[in-house]
């Protein structure tokens, strides 16, 4: 209860200084670089069970609450992207809760995130938007066999957060807002660690948003976007990662490396095909029946269907499905089809470096830190 009073508390003084902030506004000649704001909010919502007894005990013992912190910017100039999506804001933001539960602990997190308006800027009262957040959350109580068997949800004090939703905002003043979102968070550490069935939350929210910048009225009714022109992007990949096959083994080598042929259609999406090799490190500790070439055994290989989703000149989200050419189950590699899901970042220099998380059926295969270059014809 006392890491609640507290999380309460700084919401509540953070709205004060919000109210009180519209009396002591800055006026500017011309809109800046990028319009900035503060928003803090306090969530609560149901955890998921994972189908056990103990995942179930867990889950009915546990009651959420968590506050998230976050800096948000959005361009004050119309650049081609800010354009495209309406004017998003990206920013950074941080993240406490608790479960008022030993077994699961009070995690933490930092993270990047984005929000999408549904429509450009306009004098609405109430504007809507989806928001996607990731990053990396910490200080939870992972499972362990002697002191904390119960928890059979995570089994590592640190995993990767992900929250995506939706968001809505009604305007009390020229720069503060009460925004409430809805949506699903998850926590996991990608099968680095088991158990890893993740932990899983529909949460609500509701925060207070101001706007640490002024910017004066703009008419969006005439925007113009150029017309895009198709391009063809080459990717060449190499992705790392570690795995535990089960319970208690320890960290087993796993490598990913591709290349894929995409074609950019448009200024948000790009689709294309590729071939791709897994390698499973320690493969011949699992292998029941060995084949005669041993190469059989550590290596998969897979066409990959991709479709990515850029959301500026440097940020996208790689998706897609792929189908194994040859797999080995004792690999990890049970379904004859996998998914992959993240985030990377291209740089000037046409390098570009994320990370993705691998997975069968929903379910993680292995958390894939991601290096490469593309080409574009």
């Amino acid at each position: 209860m006392k890491k609640s009073t507290y999380l309460l508390l700084s919401f509540f003084l953070f709205s004060s200084y919000c109210l009180r902030a519209q009396q002591d506004t800055v006026q500017y000649k011309k809109s800046p670089k990028y319009i900035k704001y503060l928003d803090v909010s306090a969530e609560g919502g149901p955890m998921l069970g994972n189908g056990t007894d103990f995942g179930e005990q867990v889950r009915n013992s546990s009651t959420y609450f968590g506050v998230d912190i976050r800096l948000g910017f959005r361009k004050g100039s119309e650049s081609l992207y800010s354009k495209v999506y309406r004017f998003p804001t990206f920013g950074v933001g941080v993240y406490a809760s608790t479960f008022h539960n030993v077994n699961v602990g009070d995690p933490n997190a930092v993270y990047f995130f984005l929000n999408m308006p549904f429509s450009y800027p306009n004098n609405k009262a109430i504007k809507f938007s989806y928001f996607a957040s990731y990053g990396l959350s910490y200080n939870f109580n992972p499972f362990d066999p002697v002191d904390n068997p119960i928890n059979v949800f995570i089994g590592s004090y640190r995993n990767v957060y992900a929250h995506l939703g939706f968001r809505a905002a009604y305007s009390i003043s020229d720069r503060t807002a009460i925004s409430s979102t809805f949506g699903f968070k998850h926590f996991s550490n990608g099968a680095s660690s088991l158990p890893n069935s993740g932990i899983n939350l529909f949460p609500f929210s509701l925060g207070l948003q101001y706007q640490l910048t002024k910017e004066h009225y703009k008419d969006f009714s005439d925007i113009e976007i150029p017309e895009h022109k198709a391009r063809t992007a080459i990717h060449f990949h190499i992705a790392p990662g570690v795995k535990e096959y089960f319970v208690g083994d320890n960290n087993n080598f796993k490598l990913g490396t591709g290349i894929h042929v995409l074609r950019e259609l448009s200024y948000k999406y790009r689709f294309g095909l590729g071939l791709e090799h897994f390698y499973s490190g320690n493969w011949e500790s699992r292998v029941v029946e060995p084949r005669e070439s041993a190469f059989w055994d550590a290596n998969s290989f897979a066409v990959f269907g991709s479709w990515e989703w850029l959301l500026t000149e440097n940020l996208y989200a790689p998706m897609g499905v792929g189908v194994y050419l040859h797999r080995n189950n004792f690999n990890g590699e049970w379904n004859w089809f996998y998914q992959r899901v993240g985030l990377r970042y291209r740089f000037n220099n046409n390098l570009f470096a994320g990370l993705t998380i691998k997975a069968h059926k929903g379910r993680a295969d292995f958390f894939e830190w991601t290096i490469g270059y593309t080409l574009f014809k």
